[in-house]
């Protein structure tokens, strides 16, 4: 493990999502909002049907929205030299962002955390990053 390596911490809710920077192992933690600037919420428009649930109509624009995330994450890998991704998410929004990351960009995954913190601290988030990095290594 590279003390130097550079960490994308992505924190995604299905809805909306954060992009932060560790410059190095268990460094600070940085907020990118401008490497997300127009990354829109999706709404699944289709009209309502006997057969369509609104759950089903949540799933399809959670899916959507999250797609279009990992779609933007492998330029943004490179062009950035990011070494690791740490991914944290509810459980099922993290299954729909795994499912939808490239092969690049899932090769460079380390650590995961199943809970909702779009909205934590930036200390909560160096906590749970180091906490991440701590249970693969075990």
């Amino acid at each position: 493990m590279t003390p130097d390596a550079r960490t994308l911490v992505v924190v995604a809710d299905g809805r909306r999502a954060r992009l932060l920077e560790q410059p190095r192992l268990d460094g600070p933690l940085h907020d990118r909002p401008e490497w997300l600037p127009d990354l829109k919420e999706h709404h699944d428009h289709a009209p309502p049907s006997h057969i369509t649930h609104a759950g089903d109509i949540h799933d399809r624009a959670e899916k959507a929205f999250l797609r279009d995330l990992a779609k933007r994450l492998d330029p943004l890998v490179g062009r950035n030299a990011i070494d690791q991704v740490i991914l944290i998410a509810p459980p099922r929004a993290l299954g729909h962002l795994r499912e939808a990351l490239s092969p690049a960009v899932a090769r460079k995954v380390v650590g995961s955390d199943a809970h909702e913190r779009v909205d934590a601290t930036i200390i909560t988030l160096e906590h749970v990053v180091h906490v991440a990095r701590l249970a693969r290594a075990a």
